[in-house]
């Protein structure tokens, strides 16, 4: 009798966390479209669901979808990085000078490069997390 209310929970569990991926996606290529369209990045992207889902098997067999976290989270990381140098530039009067301001140019360069990517990757990523939601039962077709 425990063992079907366990696997109820889990079934639950699986089918939350898969609605706050597919949520977390969807707000993301939202967030993506506004920084492109602005040309202007204002802030990083989600992952909170994707932490909590990133070692799940039903995660780890789809690449697209290990690609669209590894690219949320190397997206931010640079992003930071990027933040953190920008602010110790503008600390001192002694950090500006034209090294500083080449490797500041180079990070936001780096930067905008893979926002451009972001899009298809979080456009297949979302196709085949939907994909294997709808085979679960959990999307309609």
């Amino acid at each position: 009798m425990f063992s079907i209310f366990k696997k109820y929970a889990a079934e639950k569990q699986l089918s939350k966390s898969l609605y706050d991926l597919l949520a977390e996606m969807e707000k993301n290529l939202e967030f993506f479209y506004v920084m492109d369209q602005r040309q202007f990045i204002t802030h990083g992207f989600l992952t909170d669901a994707w932490g909590l889902v990133k070692d799940m098997e039903i995660i780890r067999r789809h690449e697209t979808i290990l690609k669209y976290g590894s690219a949320m989270e190397d997206f931010n990381g640079s992003l930071k990085a990027y933040k953190d140098f920008e602010t110790w530039y503008a600390g001192d009067v002694n950090n500006k000078n034209a090294q500083n301001a080449r490797k500041l140019h180079a990070l936001k360069s780096e930067l905008d490069q893979k926002l451009k990517a972001m899009e298809a990757v979080i456009i297949l990523a979302g196709q085949d997390l939907e994909r294997e939601m709808l085979k679960l039962g959990l999307l309609k077709s």
